[in-house]
């Protein structure tokens, strides 16, 4: 198993995790409520209030509205960066000076089509 995908193995892991936790919190919250209270109140606003703070915690909010990003290009080839600076720690983890030096010039590239993509909306065709 690489570097890379220890990394990507690890993130769905956190969210997993993450997701895991509210669920065990609402439950630590909403099992005594509904064992100690005779009324359907204090049980409909503990429901609601743990409702309300997984969407917070699975980010629904971010899900529901629309995406507002207006420099696509440039943000893709940035995380298209990422994946290579990702890629050059694994390498350069293993000791592979040629991967090394190869990422070395595909990351310049990048950077290159960076600067091209700066401000331009997306759906633009550059002029440069």
């Amino acid at each position: 198993m690489t570097q890379s995908t220890k990394v990507e193995t690890g993130m769905s892991i956190r969210s997993a995790l993450d997701q895991a936790l509210t669920l065990i919190g609402v439950i630590i919250i909403v099992v005594p409520v509904t064992l100690l209270t005779e009324s359907w109140i204090p049980l409909i606003i503990v429901m609601l209030g743990a409702l309300m703070i997984g969407a917070g915690a699975w980010r629904l909010g971010t899900r529901l509205l629309p995406n507002r990003r207006v420099y696509l290009g440039l943000r893709s080839e940035v995380e298209f960066f990422i994946r290579l600076v990702r890629r050059l720690n694994s390498h350069a983890l293993d000791g592979d000076d040629k991967a090394v030096e190869d990422l070395t010039v595909e990351m310049k590239e990048s950077v290159d089509r960076m600067v091209s993509l700066a401000g331009q909306v997306s759906g633009q065709v550059s002029t440069t």
